[in-house]
C-alpha cells in the first residue's frame, strides 16, 4: 500500500523501467487472469443459481465477456458466402449441424427468443440460446414431450406483450401471478383455471375502428371478418355457396344490429338470438302471434329497408330472400350450425362487454392476454373463438401504426382452428405487423390434412421450427430430409484412391431415438444457418422460483423449495395449497 509521496514515486520509477515486452506480459498475464476467474464466476454462480432457483436465462449475456461473438460472425459469413460459391452443387452435400461456436455465438440477450440450452460434447451447458425473430416461429412436439414447459421459459423471457392460446391453463396457472413486469387478462370461457376470466365483445372491435379511423364505413370491413372467422368451410366442401351466403348474412346482420338496435344489444349473443328467433311479435298478454317463419320473414323485411353502409345490410339478406325452398333452408341450417357457439351459457356470459381493448397488446408493452380452454374445447365447441380471438389480433395489429414493441402470438394446437387462411396472412405480414407468431401442433400430419397446400410455408419460411419428442413417422422423415446429407471422402490407405459417398445427416430412425422425450433434446431447424442441437430447458430448471408458481407435474427440489420459501413465502403457502388443491381435483376427476 503507498502511504506517503516517497513510495508513490519508487511505484512510478519501477513503471518507467518497465520494457514494452514487460507490459505486453504483465497485461495478458493478468487479462487471462481476469477472463478465466470472471469464467469460473459465472459458471459457478449460474450453476447454483439454476439448482437454487435464483437465475433467470437474461442474467448469463448481462456478465462481462469478451467480444468474440461480432468477430465470429464476420467470419461464419465469410464462411458461408466460400460454401455457397464454391461448394454447393461443386463438392456433394454440405449439410450438417452448426458447430459449437456457431451455437455460442447465439447467445440469448433480453429482446430474443429463447430457444433453448446450449447442447455439447453429449452434455447439456449453461449457455441460453436465442435469436432475433425477422418471421414466424414453428414449433412441433408430441404430448409430454417439453413443449409447455419450453413455452413457459420462453413466455416468462419474452421482453413485451403476449396473446396466447393455452391448452389446460398449464402456461396461466404457472406464471401470471409471478410476472412482475406486465398485466394478465385471462379469457377463460369454461372456468378451468383458478383466475377470474375478462369479457371480451366484439362489437366494441369495430367501434373502436370507427372511432380510429373516423369513418363508419370501415364497420362493414370489421364486421365481414367476423363473420368469416365464425363461419367456416370446411375442407374439401363440395357446396361453398351455403357458406359463402351464411357469412355475408351474419356480416349485414350484425352491422343491422349496429345500426337498428339499442346500445345494449350490442354483442353477439344478441345477434345469435335474432339468427334463431328473427323478430317474433307478441300481444298484450305476452303471447306471439308469429307462426311458422313469419318472424324471419319480417326480421328479413326490416334489414332489406336499412339502407345503411350504401346499401351492405340489404345486399346481404336479398340472398338469403332469394333462396327458397330447400336451398333456402340448407342455407339458415348452415348459418345456425356454424353460430351454435353462441348458444353456449358459458360463452354468452362472457361476450356482452369488454374489460380489455385488444389493440393496448400493440400498443403497449406490458401486457399479456390468454385464452384458456381445455384440449377437447380448442378441438370442438371453442374452435371458433380461438379462431375469432388469432383474427381479430392478426387485423388490429396490421390496421394500427402505433406500437410498442413487439407481440408475441403463440397459437398451440394451431389445426385445431380449421383451415384459417389469415393464418396464412399473418407468416408473411408479421414482421411488418409487429408481431411475432408461434404455431405449435403435434405432428406435421395434422397440419397437411388442415394446410394441403401451403403447410410448409409454416416450416420452411420460419425463423426457427423446435422438433421436440416423438416418434411420429412424418415428424422424424421430413426433420431427415431438412437436415440434408453430407459428402464423405474416404481415402483407400495402398492406393491413395479416394472415394465419394452421400449419408443422411440424421436418418429418421436416428431421429426419433435422438429426440426421446425423456432426454430433454431437441433440434431447433433455422431460416439461415445451419440446424442446432439444443438441450429443453424447462420453467422448472431455468427460471427463478419467483418467476414461476410450484408445478405438481414437475416436482421441485429441495433446493428450490427452501428458496421459495425464504424469498416468496406468501406465494409459497399458495403454491403448495394450489398444488393440493389441484391434485385432489386430479384425483376426484379419475
Amino acid at each position: 500500500m503507498i502511504t506517503n509521496l516517497y513510495d508513490l514515486q519508487e511505484v512510478v520509477d519501477k513503471l518507467d523501467s518497465l520494457t514494452p515486452e514487460n507490459i505486453i506480459f504483465i497485461t495478458a498475464f493478468y487479462g487471462v487472469h481476469v477472463v478465466a476467474a470472471l469464467f469460473a464466476a459465472r459458471t459457478v454462480l449460474t450453476y447454483f443459481g439454476r439448482k437454487f432457483g435464483l437465475y433467470n436465462p437474461t442474467q448469463f449475456s448481462k456478465w462481462p465477456r469478451i467480444p468474440w461473438r461480432p468477430f465470429y460472425r464476420v467470419y461464419s459469413n465469410i464462411n458461408n458466402w466460400y460454401e455457397k460459391v464454391f461448394l454447393i452443387g461443386n463438392r456433394g452435400a454440405t449439410g450438417g449441424f452448426a458447430s459449437t461456436l456457431t451455437m455460442f455465438s447465439l447467445l440469448f440477450k433480453s429482446g430474443h427468443i429463447h430457444l433453448g440450452r446450449a447442447y455439447g460434447w453429449g452434455f447439456g451447458l449453461l449457455q441460453p440460446i436465442g435469436i432475433k425473430v425477422k418471421r414466424h416461429l414453428f414449433m412441433i412436439a408430441m404430448t409430454g414431450s417439453g413443449k409447455t414447459t419450453a413455452l413457459k421459459t420462453m413466455l416468462a423471457t419474452w421482453k413485451g406483450s403476449a396473446f396466447g392460446i393455452d391448452a389446460g391453463g398449464q402456461i396461466t396457472d404457472s406464471l401470471c401471478e409471478h410476472d412482475p413486469h406486465r398485466q394478465w387478462f385471462i379469457f377463460d370461457p369454461d372456468g378451468i383455471s383458478n383466475h377470474k376470466s375478462i369479457n371480451i365483445n366484439f362489437f366494441d372491435i369495430i367501434k373502436e375502428a370507427i372511432k380510429r379511423e373516423r369513418n363508419e364505413d370501415v364497420a362493414v370491413k370489421w364486421a365481414s371478418r367476423i363473420a368469416f372467422a365464425l363461419v367456416v368451410i370446411p375442407s374439401g366442401s363440395k357446396s361453398p355457396y351455403f357458406y359463402d351466403v351464411s357469412r355475408e348474412f351474419l356480416a349485414g346482420l350484425i352491422l343491422h344490429v349496429l345500426t337498428h338496435h339499442a346500445e345494449e344489444d350490442h354483442h353477439l349473443p344478441f345477434v345469435r338470438d335474432v339468427i334463431v328467433h328473427g323478430y317474433p311479435m307478441f300481444d298484450e298478454k305476452n303471447k306471439k302471434l308469429t307462426i311458422g317463419n313469419e318472424a324471419h320473414e319480417l326480421l328479413f323485411k326490416i334489414m332489406s329497408e336499412n339502407s345503411a353502409f350504401n346499401g351492405f345490410i340489404a345486399g346481404g339478406v336479398s340472398a338469403l330472400q332469394s333462396a327458397s325452398g330447400e336451398t333456402g333452408g340448407n342455407v339458415r341450417s348452415t348459418l345456425q350450425a356454424e353460430t351454435r357457439l353462441l348458444d353456449f351459457p358459458n360463452v354468452r356470459a362472457h361476450l356482452m362487454h369488454s374489460d380489455i381493448s385488444l389493440s393496448s397488446l400493440k400498443t403497449r408493452d406490458d401486457i399479456v392476454l390468454m385464452f384458456i380452454a381445455s384440449i377437447y374445447s380448442l378441438r370442438e365447441d371453442l374452435s371458433r373463438l380461438s379462431r375469432l380471438l388469432t383474427n381479430m389480433i392478426a387485423y388490429i395489429f396490421n390496421d394500427i401504426r402505433e406500437y410498442k414493441g413487439l407481440c408475441l402470438l403463440i397459437a398451440d394446437e394451431l389445426p385445431s382452428q380449421g383451415y384459417n387462411p389469415t393464418v396464412e396472412v399473418i407468416l408473411s405480414t408479421s414482421r411488418n405487423d409487429k408481431l411475432v407468431f408461434l404455431g405449435a401442433c403435434q405432428s406435421v400430419e395434422q397440419m397437411r390434412g388442415i394446410y394441403k397446400n401451403t403447410n410448409n410455408s409454416f416450416i420452411g419460411e420460419s425463423d426457427a421450427t423446435f422438433w421436440m419428442g416423438g416418434n411420429h413417422p412424418d415428424n422424424a422423415q421430413l426433420l431427415s430430409r431438412i437436415l440434408g446429407k453430407k459428402t464423405i471422402v474416404e481415402k483407400d490407405r495402398y492406393t491413395g484412391r479416394k472415394t465419394y459417398r452421400q449419408v443422411s445427416i440424421m436418418e429418421s430412425e436416428q431421429v426419433t431415438r435422438y429426440l426421446d422425450p425423456d432426454s430433454d433434446e431437441l433440434i431447433v431447424t433455422l431460416a439461415s444457418g445451419r440446424a442446432l442441437k439444443l438441450k429443453n430447458d424447462p420453467h422448472f430448471k431455468a427460471l427463478s422460483v419467483r418467476r414461476y408458481a410450484a408445478d405438481p407435474d414437475h416436482k421441485e427440489t429441495l433446493l428450490r423449495r427452501i428458496t421459495r420459501f425464504f424469498f416468496c413465502r406468501e406465494k409459497f403457502i399458495n403454491d403448495n395449497n394450489n398444488s393440493t388443491t389441484n391434485e385432489e381435483n386430479n384425483h376426484e376427476k379419475k
